[in-house]
């Protein structure tokens, strides 16, 4: 057993440990016998979709429209899309949070919504700009101690070299925070709890170009020390190409390309390139 002391001050001139788990990783608690590895059905999907639809109440259009969607077991799956193409709503549909209209969703072989087994293997750090919800308000060492409640490959010591590497202040809630700093906590939390299925949404959004750059370091060395399925939406398509393995691009509500990445650049075209030529009309730019 080992005792994972913060390094800074807690504010009360103290330095009282905020984590303690087993250590049984090179950081701390990730736990990796197979109870803890949920079964990915043949031929390993991670995330099947058929004619998944969603239309939100006093809503004339779809959300979504149709979504057709297969991410393998294991794969770094970029998702691309224009403000208000449905990422979102993709993503919440598969973290559980939201029910769909109608279609068929499967998450490592099964429904996610109102199903704790498989949620409890989601991690889902999104931007959010409304900072009052409840979550919000709960101190940062104190969402950390919650960690391994919710999620069981939680590894506590990895969460505290996050939040000592991006200098996230335990003492403050997330809407007492920078925009920085609570996009940073929102990534460390996604990123200790190691679940099989971690999703991205735009989450590191008001980081700047340091702290970016440090939270992908971070990330594609936990991926590849510690295999899981991830799925990275995100408007800056070339400062990660280097890291998708798979691509799908989501246009008014619809999957309109799914793809291997290296596929893609032998073509000879970055991903931002794909990712324009299919979206963007003549004329438009895209500034990111």
């Amino acid at each position: 057993m080992r005792v994972l002391e913060e390094s800074r001050d807690n504010g009360d001139g103290t330095n009282r440990p905020i984590l303690s788990e087993t250590s049984n990783s090179e950081y701390g608690t990730g736990k990796w016998d197979d109870s803890y590895r949920p079964h990915c059905p043949a031929p390993t999907w991670a995330v099947e979709c058929s004619d998944l639809r969603l239309r939100y109440p006093r809503q004339r259009d779809e959300a979504l429209a149709g979504v057709n969607l297969q991410i393998p077991c294991g794969a770094f799956c970029g998702l691309f899309g224009r403000n208000g193409a449905g990422k979102t709503s993709l993503l919440a549909l598969l973290a559980g949070l939201r029910r769909p209209s109608s279609g068929s969703l499967r998450v490592f072989g099964e429904d996610p919504w109102e199903n704790s087994r498989i949620t409890s293997q989601i991690a889902f750090a999104y931007t959010k700009d409304n900072l009052d919800a409840t979550i919000y308000t709960i101190e940062a060492r104190e969402l950390l101690r919650m960690g391994p409640l919710f999620r069981p490959r939680w590894d506590a010591g990895f969460a505290s070299h996050l939040i000592e590497r991006f200098k996230i202040p335990l003492k403050k809630a997330a809407n007492k925070m920078s925009k920085g700093q609570a996009a940073a906590l929102r990534c460390v939390i996604a990123l200790a709890s190691r679940a099989p299925l971690t999703i991205f949404d735009e989450a590191y959004l008001g980081m700047d170009a340091v702290y970016r750059q440090a939270f992908l370091d971070e990330l594609l060395a936990d991926f590849t020390a510690h295999p899981r399925t991830v799925i990275f939406s995100t408007h800056y398509i070339s400062e990660m190409e280097r890291l998708f393995s798979e691509v799908a691009i989501i246009d008014a509500g619809r999957v309109v390309l799914q793809a291997d990445a290296d596929e893609l650049r032998a073509n000879g075209k970055t991903l931002q390139d794909t990712f324009i030529g299919l979206t963007l009309q003549e004329g438009e730019s895209y500034d990111y």
